[in-house]
Parts: structure tokens; sequence; C-alpha cells
């Protein structure tokens, strides 16, 4: 879970609130290695305010790092006195999406707390924290642990029989590792009638089936971009999301800033190896069936 712009009973050094006038405080990971069973981090945190330092060179506050897998369901917690460190987290315990949150907390209670560099609006005012207050945090930061192969394209769909006997001829579900393409049960039936006659034919239906649901995927993620109502980071580690957000990159494309526009000519070339590609397929398939009429 990442950190979010809330209030505190005293300043809180962060980049989200106007709580301090010059003083900064950015923690990233800068680096990542995966050596055996384990995944080895490397932190860097900069830290721009005097008061703030002198405290956890005397050991009042510290530097902490929170993980948090969303898969796997584990939190880890690291306190350190130094602005630069390596941490090592084994790899079956994080997968996929992982957020990571840089805090300084209060390591004892501290009466009379009071920082030069507050906003005006503190002058004065003496603050009495308690061990593992917060005294300030950075932006969070999400990585993702590939531990498979990225799929190819096409692999992220999935077509599926429609239950509902008044289902519409098509409907777009983002699931976890696919995208779900459910269709009525007599479309499902000729689909599977069709593909029995090979790769032509499949890849003929890949323009019928997977090029809308891509389309429609696509302006789903710019509206979640834009509209902030939704959180677009909910659905950031899923598998199909990965996977496409790798092959818009290999393109030059940023996934969540895509012109709309240019949306139906990606999803094409994303589908397909050459613009030709499912025009040869279909050649193919109309002259198979004239030889075999022959």
């Amino acid at each position: 879970m990442k950190v979010k712009a809330r209030n505190f009973p005293h300043p809180v050094l962060n980049p989200v609130s106007d709580d301090f006038l010059k003083g900064s405080f950015k923690g990233e990971i800068i680096e990542k290695i995966q050596e055996n069973d384990m995944l080895e981090f490397k932190i860097h945190l900069d830290l721009n305010n005097p008061d703030l330092q002198n405290l956890i060179r005397m050991k009042k506050a510290s530097f902490n790092i929170h993980f948090e897998c969303i898969s796997t369901m584990q939190r880890f917690t690291f306190s350190k006195s130094e602005p630069d460190f390596k941490i090592s987290i084994a790899k079956e315990l994080l997968n996929k999406k992982v957020d990571v949150n840089f805090f300084i907390l209060a390591d004892q209670n501290i009466e009379n707390y009071t920082n030069t560099d507050a906003h005006s609006d503190y002058t004065g005012v003496k603050f009495g924290i308690q061990k593992g207050d917060i005294l300030a945090f950075s932006e969070s930061q999400t990585i993702y642990i590939e531990k498979q192969p990225m799929s190819n394209t096409n692999s992220i769909f999935k077509v599926s029989k429609a239950t509902d006997p008044k289902a519409p001829s098509i409907s777009i579900s983002l699931n976890e590792n696919q995208i779900e393409i459910a269709i009525p049960e007599a479309s499902y039936e000729k689909v599977g009638q069709l593909q029995a006659y090979g790769d032509d034919c499949n890849k003929v239906l890949i323009s019928m089936l997977y090029l809308p649901a891509l389309i429609d995927t696509l302006f789903n993620i710019q509206d979640m971009a834009q509209n902030q109502e939704y959180e677009l980071e909910d659905i950031a580690g899923l598998d199909w999301y990965r996977t496409l957000e790798k092959r818009l990159q290999k393109m030059g494309y940023n996934i969540a800033e895509l012109n709309l526009y240019d949306i139906t000519r990606i999803s094409y070339d994303l589908l397909n190896s050459s613009p030709e590609a499912p025009l040869i397929s279909l050649e193919n398939i109309v002259y198979n069936r004239e030889g075999d009429e022959e």
C-alpha cells in the first residue's frame, strides 16, 4: 500500500504538504539484484533537514523502509541509521507488485519537538512525539518481481463461453492473469470448430476477437490514468498489464499515456507480426479451399 497524504498532529516532512519550507526527504531503490534464492535491494535515502539528521545521529530517530507484497501478503520493515545500505529478502516471499515506503520514525519519545525548517504556522509550538511516530515520509516506489519470462501478447487473452443466454455478442473482463473475452455459446462453438483448421484460421480469429478486446482495454487504461476516481495501480501489477506494458515500451510507448487516436493502430501492430499478416492468412484459407474443390 502506498503512503498517501493525511493529517498529522505535528509537522511531517513529506512531498505532498507544506509543513516544511525547504527541507526534503526522498527514498529510492537504485538497484535490484537476484542471487540464487535471494533478492537484494540497494537503497539510497536523501535527507535535507539538519534537525532530523541530528535526531538520527542521536539515535532518537531512524530511517525505516517498508516492503508490502499484495500477492504473497507479506510485509517487511527495516530500520537503518545510514542513508545507503542493502536489504535482502527471500525470493519466494515476493511476487509481482511490491510497494516500498520510506519513512523517518521516532525511536523514542521526544518531548518539546520543534524543527527550524517547519512552516511559520508552527512557530513557537512544541510537540510531544511518541515512539514510532512518523517524522518524515517519501514518495512510495512500486517495483515488480518477474519470476517467469513475460508472455507473448496473444497469450494474455482467453476466450470463454458466456453463461447468460441473453449475453451480448462480446464482453471484456480484466482478470488477474488474462483479458477474458466472453461470447455467446453459439459463437463459442463456432470458434472451437474454426480453430481446428490451424494457424491461418487462428490469425483471422485474432483480428475478430482479440483486436476489439485490446482496443477496449487500452482505452480503459487511458481513462483510468486520467480519472482520479480510479486507481491505475490496482491493475498495474496484473500479468496481462505487465505484458502489455513491456511490449509497448519496446515500441516506444508509455501504456498510460497513449494518444487516443493511435490506439487502434497500436493494437493492430501489437497483435500482428506485419500489417498484411491477417490478410495473408485469409488468402491462404481461400487458396486451400479452392485447391480442395479442384
